[in-house]
């Protein structure tokens, strides 16, 4: 199931022994666990455990003592374990006998930012998929969390809200904490106040930027620049995550993957790529090739000796502008 259909699953009286709480956005498996927790646990303090998955695969008797103990005034106990990744051989030996016959007082939850294939087979889990949500969804939850708060928020400041924080659920709930805090409640939130309270995600400004190099905007390339250096980006990582970026398009410009499957070759996010996709398309294959040598050769200068860091990366940028 989606992250969004947990609870009304738990209101009308799902249940399941195991729960693979999966995906790459944390706040969606936070909100999960606390979920859970709240529909099986009456006393948290006394009838919950959490563990890491290396603990548990290095010492399973941890994670067993733990799942047969008996709950204490409460309808369950709840064993957390993060970050659990058996390899089917450790799984089908120590860990299958507790899936395919688990303890009745015992609800189990695995919060795994990546998917594991061994858990998503194993009997008597329910999948909870916590994945980035999409515009609609976010945007939905930025106006009602405003509004729970006595503060109006129009559909273009959230939108802008949720793509200044690439979509990540734990970002966007603390920038519109702010923005709540800031507005006050009977206030509203204004495209001023977005653009002068949210911090925008490091990997959206270097889009912005790379977004500026293609429409040959140096005003505006120099603004997001000055931008980030003032918030303390060092220029040799914003020189490296440039020239990331670039190589990036360069990739997704020549390839015939999908957006998923590149996502996984590249090691980043899908919604990452989708962006990407989208803006490879304003420059020639050619120009994304050179851009990264520049930068390159920029990096290569700057760790030799040649030249500082900071006018490496200008120096870069106005090539590319060129």
């Amino acid at each position: 199931m989606k992250f969004i259909q947990l609870k009304k699953y738990l209101a009308e009286g799902g249940v399941s022994p195991v729960y693979l709480v999966v995906g790459e956005d944390a706040y969606f498996r936070k909100k999960s666990e606390e979920y859970i927790k709240k529909r099986f646990v009456t006393e948290p303090q006394l009838n919950a455990a959490v563990f890491e998955g290396e603990t548990v695969l290095a010492a399973p008797e941890t994670f067993f003592a733990a799942a047969y103990a008996y709950p204490f005034m409460s309808e369950k106990r709840m064993v957390t374990i993060r970050e659990f990744y058996p390899k089917a051989d450790a799984f089908g030996k120590v860990f299958q006998k507790y899936f395919d016959d688990p303890a009745a007082e015992t609800v189990l939850v695995i919060d795994n930012a990546k998917p594991c294939d061994v858990l998503k087979k194993a009997a008597n889990t329910e999948i909870v998929e916590c994945e980035k949500g999409d515009d609609g969804l976010l945007i939905r939850w930025i106006v009602a969390e405003c509004a729970k708060n006595g503060v109006t928020v129009g559909r273009a400041e959230a939108e802008k809200i949720a793509e200044y924080s690439l979509r990540d659920m734990t970002k966007i709930s603390g920038e519109v904490e702010k923005l709540v805090a800031f507005a006050g409640r009977g206030g509203s939130v204004s495209d001023k106040d977005v653009e002068d309270l949210v911090v925008k995600d490091t990997e959206y400004q270097i889009y912005e930027l790379t977004e500026c190099v293609g429409r040959k905007n140096v005003s505006g390339a120099l603004a997001v620049l000055a931008d980030m250096s003032a918030k303390g980006e060092a220029p040799q990582r914003l020189l490296v995550s440039l020239y990331n970026y670039f190589r990036r398009l360069l990739h997704i410009s020549l390839s015939a993957l999908s957006d998923g499957e590149l996502a996984k070759a590249l090691g980043v996010k899908e919604y990452a790529v989708k962006k990407s996709r989208a803006l490879a398309g304003s420059f020639r294959k050619k120009d994304l090739k050179r851009a990264a040598d520049i930068l390159a050769e920029s990096d290569y200068a700057a760790k030799s000796g040649r030249i500082d860091f900071d006018t490496a990366l200008k120096n870069a940028v106005f090539e590319i502008l060129l």
